[in-house]
């Protein structure tokens, strides 16, 4: 029995996404096997679903890419304000525990130091603290702008 072109044209897509029966794949390629126009015509699917599988997967990975860098800057961004809130407290509370005496020649002992390194660190703080703010507005507006 012969089998036209057209009906081959209608099994090649389920051939090649190999969910055709295992009688129409093997008409299939019984017909392939004859025929160069349609051979042809199931290498140019192939061609053309691989480069549009490849179109899609670029940008979906300058997506990706995209979204990690902000997410990368974020999250610097928010490991400096921890660390910075966390050193402002020990500083604080470092001062406080080490205390402050008056020496016999008449000096004061304190650990004056962890004073401005307290200040220093809510400085970086409310830095970074800002920076965050004006990434969020930033992200909100090319978000509202979509």
């Amino acid at each position: 029995m012969r089998i036209t072109c057209e009906t081959i044209g209608d099994l090649l897509p389920l051939y090649y996404d190999h969910v055709c029966s295992e009688d129409s794949r093997r008409l299939v390629e019984e017909h392939l096997a004859t025929c160069a126009n349609c051979k042809r015509e199931l290498e140019l699917m192939a061609s053309e679903i691989h480069v549009e599988n490849q179109i899609e997967d670029i940008n979906a990975i300058k997506n990706i890419s995209k979204h990690w860098k902000n997410d990368k800057l974020k999250a610097f961004l928010i490991g400096i304000l921890v660390l910075s809130i966390l050193s402002c407290i020990g500083c604080i509370v470092a001062y406080e525990l080490i205390g402050s005496y008056v020496a016999s020649d008449g000096t004061l002992v304190e650990p004056f130091a962890l004073i401005p390194l307290s200040y220093f660190s809510a400085l970086i703080a409310l830095l970074s603290t800002t920076i965050l703010g004006i990434l969020r507005l930033v992200r909100r507006k090319r978000l509202s702008k979509i």
